[in-house]
């Protein structure tokens, strides 16, 4: 019996089944099938072992396949033995660095145990290797490794213990105890809350075997805690200017040396209780890696990265960035082994109290590994915490005393590294590990740089050459007329003296971007500072005048650290947010605009609009003029009301709606991922009916730069456009908005660009995941007393949670394997018939019922499920040689779609042809005339053939045909790449279905302006399933041209064209939410037959069109053809 981890691991991260598991599924057939026994195989049919059937029912092979693969395995299944398999003896494992040649399948001698391999792994991260005496027992191999062991095989022991006296085979104490660990951190249990169920499960078990288990938390903690890979405390001055650490650890240093403070709490002192006044919590990060190659769970992806080192265009992955190529290029003995590890750090502060309690910072420090693949490393799972200073204030500058322990490890680390066990190779190898850079907001970007980011010169990339300014009345730095000298030397807009700084002529190069080294020979020359409370009166001459610098950052003492291209990461979901804001508020002319009086009155000191300038006289004397990006009352009611009313498919956006304010007209308390969704997709739509053109079209492009830079797939020449694009589109909006308006973060825009060349997709680089680990912890914390304390000790037993639910072998639900909502895939998808029954999907809500088909739709149903069956291609071949001969290709598709069915259900049922498959007798048949409706707005239908065997079943869309460019029905802006869709202009055709496999999701929003000359018409944004990950190996998807005019998550390289048409089909989900159906025309053979559009003219909607912009495309007169 060997390795069956596949029978409880169907689907992949894309909701697919794997290729082991359907291999495993036959595997196991022909086993059982193979039986001579009828005890086990009698008439054709076996005992079913799915999680429905649970070996009751008995059925033949077919059935049993398709309950495997829709149901899965019934839970710990390991051993077949309702199917003649017999249990056997475990033998001795194999040696370190000995491997297994037998095949994924074979019926070894030895078994396995899932529990009992978790503390062998267990075992390999502490350093105690495994092994078993000729007599059998278990025995440590190092004898004086016995004291440290011997907590280890009690565990063994444990897992060897039954629960209770004629329990099921495999259910000991260990087995027991980690399910209920791991329900403690699934459901985030309070202590009170885990000992009551404990006790009650306690009095199920008779009185004699109630020793076997323990008795409360404490004593369950004190058992598990040995999966744990611990942390170390150490307490800090409370000034923050101190750490007791390495000789100063002992207690006999109880004075700060550096400001004085005592380091214990006095009033115990002398209870000789020594309480330190403030701690650190410190979880190495070394043992972590260790595991990570140790567990044989996760060993085999720490090389993923391998498969994105080639040249590519695309960029999926950090290790595709120039980046990670250029720290291979110059250290390539480290690059040599694959299995080095790279490390990115990320700190950031939060309360553990809520808003409403006192001001409170703790501050965590996370580590993640790029080592593993797009699916596993931004996963909570894989952020690892390796720090937590405690608060109430942050430690500011002062960061860099509580980072000396990881720092010193990531040194060791990288000069001498660590002997690890790779259980995937069967091999030691010493394991060296970098750190790539760091996440952090903009705040914290300076406390881990060194570089303040506050005031004149808080741009890193430009530091003493910035060209920022104070405004006098507004009371802040503004960054307006920073950006001309970005733009190439002979652009116009150098030469401009009106429309930005009045009477200024723009002559200087941009800044020089400094490399590490150069940063690094200025880093040298800074004098050393004290850290704490005597750092506050520490200013380092020519500080703001000449550069920013605070301190020399502890990063420097990283070897490697001056040849990372990138140090420290801006984070886009900050600069996205705050860019946004500014943009809303302003339009909105809220409380919160940038374009108040005293912005008014800097914009008269430095810019020449005297249209927005402040009377002095008259009846509008000390009122500011209304701006022409700024909407009116009525104008901001209808976008709120539109906001109001809007409504996202399922998991793509939280509902805006419970942010607006009918009363007040205004929207406030959108979280970062609210402005993230409106940034990309909502703003051009909100906005292009009230704002002037010039206005609108400079939003839009911020609005696409955002939707490109976040893109998961970054292009390089994507990237080296917008480099410079995004240049002149700051200058526009300088042309627009008051100097007010652009503070650091819209400058922070400019150098975006260059740090997603350099290092790849920003979902690797920026806060999102990291602010959901806070979230976690924060929700974790049960002592409000010592938030930190309960933090990282409800942390340390989500770790061994984690790591226990990886040997459940699919028995239970854990955070790692929980399946979400509306995951593709969960339906059939093996191969166990013809390629049109392999569905993908599930449906979702309760609004299911059956009815019977028209005579007609049945017709329509069955000939497109013909044309779209790859195995019927031959047939089809046939059928045109027989009875299309001399015919043009459009009697030819009429001839198809009236006889084909009848043809070639005649052809199957007479037997005309020899050896023909069960499955086209039944696909011949046609479908049952009851079908499962799925009731939205639009119907889904579920066909059902029932004439083979076995009873298949194919998903279609009921849906509406809409014309097609060139024509009426929709409108198409390819500078903008929107898309504005007719619902009133259908085509007069009957073909109402099609497949769900070629279904693409988008929703429909109409325009919040009620007097446009949009009315009635309705914007298409297009949406990207969450659960989808593109690797870097699978070809590239070819695209038909007006697709990419979407608002996609994957923009093209370069300008859409329209050539080959799509076609659109609104449907609504069960939910309630509309989505849209488009389907490329090469990919669907179906014989639509569209008749002559009318000639209506639409004379307003027309004229509106052909005069506003060259960019839209729009025929008012034309037939739509295939």
């Amino acid at each position: 019996m060997g390795d069956r981890h596949w029978m409880y691991h169907r689907l992949d991260d894309n909701g697919c089944f794997i290729d082991e598991f359907k291999i495993g599924v036959e595997y196991f057939l022909d086993f059982a099938f193979s039986q001579s026994n009828p005890e086990f195989c009698s008439r054709n049919r076996i005992r079913c072992p799915c999680k429905k059937c649970m070996n009751g029912e008995w059925h033949r092979r077919v059935t049993v396949q398709c309950h495997l693969t829709e149901k899965g395995f019934m839970n710990g299944y390991v051993v077949w033995l309702a199917h003649g398999e017999q249990p056997v003896r475990k033998q001795r494992r194999h040696q370190w660095g000995e491997s297994s040649s037998a095949a994924p399948f074979a019926m070894e001698e030895p078994g396995n145990d899932p529990i009992r391999e978790m503390v062998i792994d267990a075992m390999s991260s502490h350093g105690i290797e495994y092994n078993m005496n000729d007599q059998g027992s278990d025995q440590p191999i190092f004898e004086e490794a016995m004291g440290d062991a011997k907590e280890f095989f009690d565990l063994l022991q444990a897992a060897n213990t039954p629960l209770y006296e004629g329990c099921d085979e495999g259910d000991t104490v260990l087995k027991w105890m980690s399910h209920f660990m791991n329900a403690k951190t699934l459901f985030n249990m309070s202590v009170a809350n885990w000992d009551y169920v404990l006790k009650c499960s306690r009095r199920w078990i008779k009185p004699e075997d109630r020793d076997r288990i323990p008795n409360n938390f404490y004593s369950a903690k004190k058992m598990m805690r040995r999966f744990s890979l611990g942390y170390k405390k150490y307490d800090v001055c409370v000034n923050n200017c101190f750490l007791y650490y390495g000789e100063y650890e002992g207690k006999n240093y109880i004075i700060c040396p550096v400001c004085g403070e005592p380091r214990y709490k006095q009033a115990h002192v002398q209870q000789n209780q020594y309480i330190p006044r403030k701690s650190l919590w410190y979880l190495p990060i070394t043992p972590k890696l260790q595991r990570l190659y140790m567990c044989s769970k996760t060993a085999e992806h720490m090389t993923w990265h391998l498969a994105c080192r080639g040249e590519s265009e695309k960029i999926v992955h950090p290790a595709g960035a120039e980046a990670w190529k250029h720290f291979d290029r110059t250290y390539p003995d480290f690059a040599s082994d694959p299995r080095n590890v790279r490390l990115g750090l990320c700190t950031d502060g939060f309360t553990p109290f809520g808003h409403t309690a006192a001001p409170y910072s703790c501050w965590p420090v996370f580590l993640t590994v790029y080592n593993l693949p797009p699916s596993m490393c931004m996963k909570p799972e894989s952020i690892f915490l390796s720090l937590i200073i405690q608060g109430p204030q942050s430690p500011g500058k002062n960061i860099d005393v509580m980072l000396r322990p990881l720092i010193n490890e990531l040194k060791e680390l990288w000069y001498h590294g660590v002997q690890t066990y790779d259980s995937f190779r069967h091999q030691h190898f010493i394991m060296r590990a970098t750190l790539m850079w760091t996440i952090t907001d903009f705040p914290a970007y300076g406390m881990v740089c060194g570089w303040s980011t506050h005031g004149r010169l808080s741009c890193p990339y430009c530091q003493e050459n910035s060209k920022a300014f104070y405004l006098p009345n507004g009371r802040k730095i503004s960054f307006f007329n920073c950006h001309r000298q970005f733009l190439p030397p002979d652009h116009p807009f150098r030469k401009n003296r009106n429309d930005f700084k009045k009477g200024h002529v723009e002559n200087d190069a941009p800044p020089e971007r400094l490399s590490g080294d150069d940063m690094f020979r200025q880093i040298q020359q800074l004098p050393d500072i004290l850290f704490g409370k005597p750092s506050k009166r520490q200013v380092i001459e020519g500080f703001g005048d000449w550069y920013n610098w605070v301190k020399k950052s502890i990063f420097w003492e990283l070897p490697y650290w001056s040849t990372n291209l990138i140090r420290h990461n801006l984070d886009v979901m900050h600069c996205e947010k705050n860019f946004f804001d500014n943009i809303f508020h302003t339009v909105m002319d809220d409380s919160l605009t940038k374009d108040n009086l005293k912005a008014r009155m800097d914009m008269e000191l430095y810019c020449n609009r005297r249209s927005l300038c402040i009377p002095e006289t008259g009846t509008n004397a000390g009122k500011k003029p209304t701006a022409t990006y700024a909407l009116s009352k009525e104008q901001r009611k209808s976008v709120c009301q539109w906001l109001k009313n809007l409504r996202f498919p399922d998991g793509f956006a939280s509902n805006i709606s419970r942010c607006v304010n009918m009363q007040e007209a205004k929207v406030s308390g959108m979280k970062s991922h609210d402005c993230h969704i409106f940034m990309q997709s909502l703003l051009p739509i909100a906005f292009r009916d009230f704002l002037p053109k010039q206005v609108w079209e400079a939003l839009t492009e911020i609005s696409e730069f955002f939707r490109t830079l976040c893109s998961p797939t970054i292009r390089v020449i994507d990237m080296e456009i917008w480099h410079t694009k995004i240049v002149e589109t700051i200058c526009q909006l300088e042309r627009i908005f008051p100097p007010s308006f652009f503070d650091s973060m819209e400058h922070l825009a400019i150098h975006l660009p260059y740090e997603a060349m350099v290092g790849g997709s920003v979902q690797f680089r920026w806060m999102y995941p990291f602010e959901r680990r806070m979230h976690g912890l924060k929700g974790s914390m049960k002592n409000r007393a010592h938030p930190e304390g309960s933090i990282c000790e409800n942390y340390i037993m989500s770790e061994i949670s984690y790591f226990i639910s990886l040997y459940f072998e699919g028995e239970v639900e854990t955070r790692g394997d929980r399946i979400p909502r509306n995951l593709v895939g969960v339906g059939l998808s093996v191969n166990i018939g013809l390629s049109v029954f392999n569905n993908l999907g599930k449906p979702i809500g309760s609004r299911q019922q059956q009815r019977v088909l028209t005579t007609e739709e049945r017709n329509a149903a069955m000939y497109y499920v013909l044309m779209n069956c790859a195995e019927l291609k031959g047939w089809i071949e046939v059928f045109e040689e027989e009875e299309c001969q001399n015919m043009t290709p459009q009697q030819i598709q009429m001839k198809r779609s009236n006889c084909l069915v009848s043809w070639f259900e005649n052809s199957v049922l007479r037997d005309e042809f020899e050896g023909i498959d069960e499955n086209l007798i039944g696909l011949a048949r046609g479908p049952s005339w009851i079908v499962q409706c799925y009731k939205g707005f639009w119907e889904v239908i579920e066909l059902q053939y029932i004439g083979s065997r076995h009873r298949q079943t194919v998903v279609l869309f009921k849906c509406d045909w809409y014309e097609i460019p060139p024509a009426r029905g929709i409108v198409v802006d390819r500078k903008h790449r929107l898309v504005d869709i007719n619902p009133n202009r259908q085509l007069r055709t009957y073909e109402p279905f099609i497949l769900a496999s070629q279904a693409k999701q988008v929703y429909y929003t109409p325009y919040p302006s009620k007097n446009s000359v949009r009315k009635g018409w309705v914007a298409a944004v297009k949406c990207r399933a969450r659960s989808v990950i593109e690797m870097p190996d699978q070809p590239e998807e070819q695209h038909d041209d007006t697709e990419l005019i979407f608002q996609d998550d994957d923009p093209p390289a370069t300008q859409p064209t329209l050539s080959d048409p799509i076609i659109y089909e609104p449907i609504q989900h069960t939910d309630g939410t509309i989505y849209a159906i488009n389907v490329e025309i090469e990919d669907v053979d179906y014989d639509r037959g569209i008749e002559e559009d009318d000639r209506e003219e639409e004379e307003e909607f027309e004229d509106y069109y052909t005069s506003e912009e060259e960019n839209i495309e729009y025929i008012s007169e034309s037939d739509s053809s295939d």
